[in-house]
């Protein structure tokens, strides 16, 4: 009789484990939950990685069949890893791992202010490439270590205009462009352009290089003009970089990590969750639950 009601009571406290870790799951699961983050333990020990890999952009990657697949860092996404990973009570730190020459100027504008904008410390690493706007984005992270044989820098604006007039003429092909408003084909490739249409791109161009040139100087305290006599597109090793105040300090991956951990208050060593594309912190949840239930469990049975 003593061995049915223990193996009974035994029974309900799995069951009641169970109901309570699986009615846990959903709710933070499910974006409901929040909680202060603490350092180590059960919350609060993971550091969430995002990539930025390949070309920024708004819109999909490139490619085609012969070249398979491009490889693009999605400014929405991004922006969606980045507000996941600081609902998430589980994260206490965001670290992005960088290998990216820039992109468009208005998805990396996106991506600055979503690092800018993080409730949770945001630690940069930058591997082969950090430059242009890929280094436009880091310089918002609370800190930069880039590989010493990095290559970042590349502060500069670039606007490419093709024009094939020439060769529709060696073709005999003529193409008449109807218009109302005296600029609304300037860039046209089917002729070339006048000097005041160059002129008013390069006003274009030049008005948003002030602006890449401010947001660095404010991001990484630097003047602005102290950041314009460095930013003349030329690209810099991470030692370089250093020494010109662009980032932080050299290092690997895992001395950026460590970085990252103790911003965001973690003792002891980090678990490091990858924010892939498509990926969920929904997993983070589950697998601590199950520890949880499975040390209580022995725990009871034990003793």
């Amino acid at each position: 009789m003593k061995t049915y009601l223990k193996i009974l009571l035994t029974f309900g406290v799995l069951t009641l484990f169970i109901l309570v870790i699986a009615g846990l799951i959903v709710f933070f699961s499910t974006g409901f939950g929040s909680a202060p983050s603490l350092g180590g333990g059960l919350g609060g020990g993971y550091v969430a990685v995002i990539p930025i890999k390949g070309e920024i952009t708004s819109g999909g990657c490139g490619g085609s069949l012969l070249s398979g697949p491009v490889a693009c860092a999605n400014a929405d996404d991004f922006k969606n890893s980045i507000e996941e990973a600081n609902d998430n009570w589980m994260i206490s730190a965001i670290l992005l791992d960088i290998d990216s020459g820039g992109g468009s100027v208005v998805a990396t504008r996106t991506m600055t202010y979503a690092v800018k904008n993080s409730k949770k410390p945001v630690v940069a690493y930058i591997g082969e490439t950090g430059a242009s706007g890929a280094y436009y984005a880091a310089s918002a992270a609370k800190r930069i270590i880039a590989d010493k044989n990095s290559i970042t820098g590349s502060i500069g604006v670039r606007m490419n205009v093709m024009q094939y007039y020439e060769l529709m003429s060696k073709l005999g092909v003529n193409m008449t462009v109807i218009k109302a408003g005296a600029d609304k084909d300037v860039g046209s490739p089917y002729r070339p352009m006048t000097e005041g249409e160059q002129e008013e791109l390069q006003r274009i161009v030049d008005k948003t290089y002030d602006d890449f040139i401010e947001t660095v100087a404010r991001n990484r305290n630097l003047t602005p003009d102290y950041v314009r006599s460095i930013a003349d597109g030329k690209l810099y090793l991470g030692s370089e970089a250093k020494e010109l105040r662009l980032i932080d300090q050299t290092g690997s991956f895992d001395d950026a990590l460590a970085i990252a951990a103790k911003e965001g208050g973690i003792i002891g060593e980090p678990k490091v969750k990858r924010m892939d594309s498509g990926s969920s912190l929904g997993g983070i949840f589950e697998s601590e639950a199950s520890n949880v239930v499975i040390y209580s469990i022995a725990k009871y049975l034990g003793g």
